[in-house]
């Protein structure tokens, strides 16, 4: 097989330290981003991770991946180990955590065994989110260090505009028009307030099933940021779609783990949630619609109606606080099913 990697001695003499052989390398399918990964046979089996990018003297994606990862297994937090990092060759060799990812688990069971999967996902969440923050260096971060409200502004509000609502739906939106909804919206969330280790992606494809336990991937966009994001982000998971009876039960209970380590005020914290869920909900928009339409990763597609029908439910009952941005996923509703 063709790994499309520089001839490297290095990588050679590291496969052959684990065991593992590159000549029967199978590829595996990647997520949203352009990395590749490959498994390598052995006993046991490695998975090798290849994102060339040029060192150079700032932090990489490779690098926030070795450092973050490093960071969250000394915490206790269930990242698969690094065996090996060439920051000069972008390659990384990393245990295999398998095949089945919480989504997958989840299409195969039903009823309470979900309910139950999704428990040990939020008892995993709350401890990366208090012990990953002891000790979280900023610094590590390649893309920015903080969740704050231009980033919330930028990356998810008007990412929404620009990639579903232009790009993916070919509506003419003036970004201007939800000024105002946005500027309520962020008012609300107050991201640079009690920042905490934010994973800014944990949902059912990035928490892989391992036994009777959990393992978490994809956390080298990680950084600091307000604590309802992650819990957001993992329950309004379109690739699952909860009912809302199960998040409201998930969301009680995530707060009553969180209780037991920090002061909360459970009224406070549910307002805030709704808020950064909605938010959470633009990105997801925003996300599917470039990977499909600018990427060409046409198996997200699928997933738009549940992420849709899911950001008109969280708003109907603000509808008079965002008024433009109801009228506006009402007629992307229109457009997807007309």
């Amino acid at each position: 097989m063709n790994l499309e990697l520089p001839p490297s001695r290095r990588l050679e003499a590291a496969a052959q330290a684990h065991g593992v052989d590159l000549a029967k390398a199978a590829p595996l399918a990647g997520d949203g981003s352009d990395r590749r990964f490959v498994r390598l046979p052995g006993e046991p089996s490695l998975v090798l991770l290849h994102y060339p990018q040029a060192p150079g003297g700032a932090v990489t994606e490779n690098d926030s991946h070795f450092l973050i990862g490093t960071h969250l297994r000394a915490k206790g937090v269930p990242v698969p180990e690094i065996h090996d990092y060439c920051r000069e060759e972008a390659w990384m060799l990393l245990e295999d955590v398998g095949d089945l990812s919480l989504a997958g688990a989840v299409a195969a069971a039903g009823g309470e065994e979900n309910l139950a999967w999704y428990r040990r996902a939020l008892k995993l969440l709350v401890h990366q989110q208090i012990e990953g923050t002891k000790g979280f260096d900023p610094a590590w971060c390649f893309d920015t260090p903080a969740v704050t409200r231009p980033f919330l502004l930028e990356r998810e509000c008007r990412y929404f505009v620009r990639a579903f609502l232009r790009g993916c739906l070919g509506l003419e939106v003036d970004e201007a028009d939800l000024a105002e909804d946005f500027n309520r919206l962020l008012a609300g969330i107050r991201p640079e307030e009690s920042p905490f280790f934010l994973h800014r992606d944990f949902q059912s494809k990035n928490l892989f099933v391992q036994g009777e336990d959990l393992r978490v991937l994809d956390f080298q966009g990680a950084r600091l940021g307000p604590l309802g994001y992650d819990v957001a982000a993992l329950l309004i998971d379109p690739y699952v779609n909860l009912s809302t009876a199960h998040q409201e039960e998930l969301l009680d209970f995530y707060l009553d783990l969180l209780g037991q380590r920090l002061p909360v005020n459970a009224q406070d914290f549910r307002e805030h949630y709704r808020q950064v869920a909605l938010c959470r909900n633009l990105q997801i928009l925003g996300a599917f619609g470039f990977l499909t339409k600018v990427k060409g990763k046409t198996q997200f597609a699928p997933y738009i109606p549940n992420a849709l029908a899911g950001l008109r439910l969280r708003l109907a009952p603000h509808s008079g606080f965002y008024p433009r941005l109801t009228a506006l996923v009402d007629e992307a509703q229109s457009v997807l099913n007309p």
